[in-house]
């Protein structure tokens, strides 16, 4: 991602030390410099911040100019609880130093430049710009659906109704199938005589 761009360096008179702590803070997060998703899916962005910052506050937010719109502004509290706000929540994961941020329901307003970074107060808040790209879904993939879905409803029950007449009459053929070997069986039997009767 684009360190510069998320960040406000302006040094005041010549304190050198403030600009430093800024530059550090700037480049202690970093961001996949742009995420892309679809229109009505979600998204999944992930910001790798360094070590020591573990246990500050992790933010999310829609940036304007160089700082955050204040009434978009999402943060955790410091643990690794996953905080949620209506389509979005951010988690923390402080193993492996990662802010994890995902966008449900994605719409064509969520696109943008947004800012992942650490809380600090009093501090530069160490932070990087990511630019969320919405796609529109391919109208090619929406005919395509459509048709699938049409072919099915068409097909399925002229698949179905066949099935419920094949199924009875092949039971019945089996059937009358064992009814006539067992009474061709009992034929034989009956027409051999009695030769036991006879010498009598």
């Amino acid at each position: 991602g684009s360190q510069s761009s998320g960040c406000s360096m302006i040094p005041h008179d010549s304190q050198f030390l403030s600009l430093a702590l800024s530059l550090a803070g700037c480049w202690a997060v970093t961001g996949p410099g742009t995420a892309h998703g679809q229109l009505g899916g979600s998204v999944s962005v992930q910001c790798q911040y360094g070590a020591g910052y573990e246990a500050y506050p992790k933010f999310w937010c829609r940036r304007k100019v160089v700082l955050c719109f204040n009434h978009l502004i999402f943060e955790t509290m410091g643990s690794e609880a996953e905080e949620t706000w209506g389509r979005v929540s951010i988690r923390d994961n402080h193993t492996q130093r990662v802010i994890t941020v995902t966008l449900e329901n994605l719409t064509l307003a969520d696109a943008g430049t947004y800012l992942c970074g650490v809380a600090r107060i009093g501090f530069p808040n160490p932070r990087d710009s990511v630019k969320v790209i919405i796609s529109p879904v391919s109208s090619n993939l929406q005919s395509l659906t459509v048709s699938i879905v049409f072919l099915l409803h068409r097909t399925q029950p002229n698949i179905l109704y066949p099935l419920f007449l094949i199924v009875p009459t092949f039971l019945c053929i089996v059937c009358a199938v064992i009814w006539v070997t067992i009474q061709y069986r009992r034929k034989p039997r009956e027409m051999v005589p009695n030769r036991h009767g006879e010498s009598l």
